[in-house]
């Protein structure tokens, strides 16, 4: 830090601001994460810059990079955040105050099943008079939980990169074969199923889509590029009619189900292809809800596949309890 350097500005929010660029390499996205305009965003990065004496991110990279600096402060910058919320969260404890507000982020493919127990739980045990639903993709997760827009996330990643954090795993599904209704060609054999439909890919931009490309690059399957998509819903429907098949798990699937898509299910003809989902918050916030959450969700989740998918696979899916392998 630049010697007689002062923050005549709110340092909290800058660290804030430059913590969510550095996870989302988008000033325009951080911004909107945390609720405030791209200018404002922008000056917030300045004031830091001005202060500390040293640029922080290097911004002709696409998409933007930490400095060397950078990368020195985003290790300081998350440890102060998480000391500030600890306090913030001391004092509340102190003031009997209770949680006025619960944020949780889920897979969107999951979302409609889990927010009404959600709601149940929040209300019913915990007096939580407010509760707030994001649905997404998994790489959204990071951002939400450090730039504070949720306090849980129920993901498929569990997010191991990141200190402070508490998981509760929830589920242990394989990924799976789907097929369109009637479907009666090949299915032993993925390249010769390939020739006769095409695989309808979730798009690389996707966790799930690069999940399952690096799954068929490390079983040495080359199949063709026809279709991809950003959305589970997009690609289950392209498959219902008749266009394609698909590989996805049991979760991705409850979804098109619920619309009344029509498509058959197989187990896939490749070996150790499974994910699981986690609940993770961060740690020493919210006490008990965690766990109770990750129990309820997990068995709405796996009463909801087993219910909706009655020809399942055997082994397709499983919960897991804690102190499970």
């Amino acid at each position: 830090m630049a010697r007689g350097a002062t923050f005549d500005f709110n340092l909290i929010r800058a660290l804030e601001v430059f913590a969510a660029v550095v996870e989302t390499r988008q000033v325009t996205r951080a911004a909107s994460m945390l609720g405030i305009t791209q200018s404002a965003a922008s000056q917030h990065l300045k004031n830091l810059e001005r202060a500390l004496g040293a640029p922080l991110l290097d911004r002709g990279s696409r998409p933007i990079e930490p400095t060397r600096a950078g990368v020195v402060l985003y290790r300081r910058a998350t440890r102060v955040l998480n000391e500030v919320d600890d306090l913030r969260l001391e004092i509340q404890r102190l003031g009997s105050a209770p949680l006025p507000l619960l944020r949780v982020g889920m897979l969107a493919s999951i979302a409609t099943t889990l927010t009404p127990p959600l709601v149940t739980l929040a209300r019913d045990q915990f007096d939580i008079p407010e509760v707030s639903v994001f649905a997404g993709l998994a790489n959204e997760h990071p951002s939400l939980l450090r730039s504070k827009r949720a306090d849980v996330v129920v993901t498929s990643d569990p997010l191991f990169e990141l200190d402070g954090l508490v998981r509760q795993p929830l589920l242990w599904e394989r990924f799976l074969l789907v097929l369109p209704k009637g479907y009666d060609g090949p299915t032993n054999d993925l390249a010769k199923l390939a020739q006769a439909l095409p695989l309808i890919r979730f798009s690389t931009e996707t966790p799930v889509g690069r999940r399952i490309e690096q799954h068929l690059r490390r079983v040495r399957l080359e199949l063709p590029r026809v279709v991809e998509a950003d959305r589970t819903s997009m690609v289950i429907a392209t498959v219902a009619m008749g266009r394609g098949f698909a590989i996805a798990s049991p979760t991705l699937l409850i979804d098109g189900i619920a619309e009344g898509m029509e498509f058959e299910i197989q187990r896939l003809p490749v070996a150790g292809f499974h994910r699981e989902i986690t609940l993770v918050a961060r740690e020493r916030e919210l006490g008990e809800l965690p766990t109770l959450l990750a129990e309820a969700f997990a068995q709405v989740l796996y009463d909801s596949i087993h219910s909706q998918m009655p020809s399942l696979p055997d082994d397709s899916v499983r919960l897991i309890r804690q102190g499970d392998d």
